[in-house]
């Protein structure tokens, strides 16, 4: 009798957050000046009480809409006078557009603030959802999928971000999360965030008051399924306090999350002396003086801060010769299972596809492995100089090495797949069999809602890479991903 095929779908890329587990001070460093009084309780505030899903401001709306009508029922009486105020209305909307056309004000703002803006909306309109938290938020993803689908949910700790305090803090974000977990044992898939400061800080406590120790005992239990990470928001991925959850990690197969694109969630502190450099990475500027560390000289946050997110961190994470002199002590993560999330950004998918001309920037073929591996041409992690790869090279290339070169590391599309521009090169590489096993499907709902509606990100992709590379990537290769050694899927 022939086998029944599985059709579980894993959505492996999923959030589930309030505006409450947001810092206060989120626009620091995007809205000058503005940030201490466009807060996210202000955001809270006004979606709670002046749109449509307030009942009191629906029937304000309509009371107001009461007068207009009766106002304009009277003016038909006088056409002269329903004509004129035509006019007038007419007149003020075309002068308003012309004016803001001239000014160009949406120019006076960076492109930064306005992704935070876009960031403000789509939390805002969660935020009316605040009474049921999380579980409405879950809800809502839920009913988007067939039956059978399951769902990675990555809570995120952003209380070391330097951007005031949430509501709810990230301990009661995880409570929260569990909570929903339990009526939804079969579908829901936690994951536990992992920051350093937060390890350093707790580390001194007994039980399970020591987060790491918190970690590790429910990874063990399987309450948690995986790890997740978000080096931007102030901490290199290999710094010395994350070594011995790595450690376990690798022991035991567990799954890592990281975030690996630019965007609007980083570090809002002032930036410290030691980041002017990279701790590990070097290059020979002078052949007299030997190899010095990279410099790292940008001032802006939006910009420092994607040395932390840098694909070629987790290539000093991973190489044991780097991370071992790093350490101090011989120390192997070679085999870390590892998924760098976003695989890149479109911004760095444009930026392979439109460099022609650097060898490291056209290295994505359907060579084997060995042949791939083999070549004596110059690609990302075998190129003589990491300055010129760390500047110069494509995300999407780096994070191509590293799936080819080391075992674990795997990347997800998540949020990428709004982008429809980006399919044929995705759908060229699901068929490129170095890598196709290590592609996970994820929409990065509801982050992603700025873009697309979770069903036509969904819709969209499984219409056009077809049904087979489909349940590739978001079957075959979640079940070997998420598998530890505590559960196998």
């Amino acid at each position: 009798m022939e086998k029944q095929k599985d059709t579980t779908i894993f959505n492996c890329h999923t959030h589930t957050f309030t505006i409450d587990h947001v810092p206060n001070l989120f626009g620091k460093k995007l809205l000058p000046l503005l940030y201490q009084v466009i807060t996210m309780r202000l955001v809270k505030w006004y979606y709670l009480n002046l749109t449509k899903r307030n009942k009191s401001y629906i029937k304000f709306i309509h009371r107001t809409n009461k007068v207009k009508y009766f106002f304009l029922a009277i003016l038909k009486f006088t056409y002269v006078g329903y004509w004129v105020y035509t006019l007038i209305l007419f007149f003020l909307k075309w002068a308003f557009k012309i004016a803001t056309n001239t000014l160009a004000i949406s120019n006076l703002f960076s492109s930064q603030s306005k992704a935070a803006y876009k960031r403000y909306i789509t939390l805002g309109r969660y935020a009316t959802y605040s009474k049921q938290g999380q579980s409405k938020v879950f809800d809502l993803l839920e009913k988007t999928y067939d039956q059978n689908t399951k769902f990675v949910v990555l809570p995120m700790d952003m209380d070391y971000m330097e951007a005031g305090k949430p509501i709810l803090n990230y301990m009661l974000q995880i409570e929260e999360l569990l909570k929903v977990t339990k009526n939804n044992k079969n579908n829901l898939l936690p994951f536990v965030f992992l920051d350093p400061r937060r390890i350093a800080a707790t580390c001194n406590l007994k039980g399970v008051n020591c987060y790491e120790n918190y970690v590790k005992r429910n990874l063990s239990k399987r309450v948690f399924h995986g790890i997740k990470m978000y080096p931007a928001l102030g901490y290199y991925p290999f710094d010395k306090n994350l070594i011995e959850a790595y450690k376990f990690a690798q022991e035991h197969q567990v799954p890592i999350i990281t975030h690996c694109i630019e965007g609007t969630v980083f570090y809002r502190g002032k930036k410290k002396k030691e980041w002017n450099k990279h701790p590990i990475l070097k290059f020979t500027k002078d052949k007299n003086q030997g190899p010095i560390p990279i410099p790292l000289p940008q001032k802006k946050n939006y910009d420092f801060t994607t040395n932390f997110t840098h694909p070629l961190n987790y290539y000093c994470l991973l190489n044991k010769e780097l991370l071992s002199e790093y350490l101090g002590e011989e120390t192997d993560l070679s085999k870390l299972k590892i998924c760098l999330a976003h695989f890149g950004g479109t911004k760095e998918w444009k930026r392979y596809s439109e460099d022609n001309w650097k060898n490291y920037n056209n290295n994505i073929s359907h060579l084997s492995r060995a042949d791939y591996l083999n070549r004596k041409i110059k690609n990302t992690l075998n190129h003589g100089s990491s300055r010129t790869i760390w500047w110069n090279a494509s995300w999407l290339s780096i994070i191509y090495d590293l799936m080819i070169q080391y075992e674990g590391v795997y990347a997800d599309i998540s949020f990428i797949l709004f982008n429809q521009e980006l399919f044929p090169l995705l759908k060229f590489i699901l068929q490129d069999e170095k890598v196709s096993h290590k592609i996970l499907f994820g929409t990065d709902y509801y982050v992603v809602a700025q873009k697309n509606t979770e069903k036509a990100l969904f819709q969209n992709l499984r219409s056009y890479i077809g049904e087979d590379l489909f349940y590739k990537i978001a079957n075959e290769n979640p079940k070997s991903f998420l598998s530890t050694s505590f559960k196998k899927y």
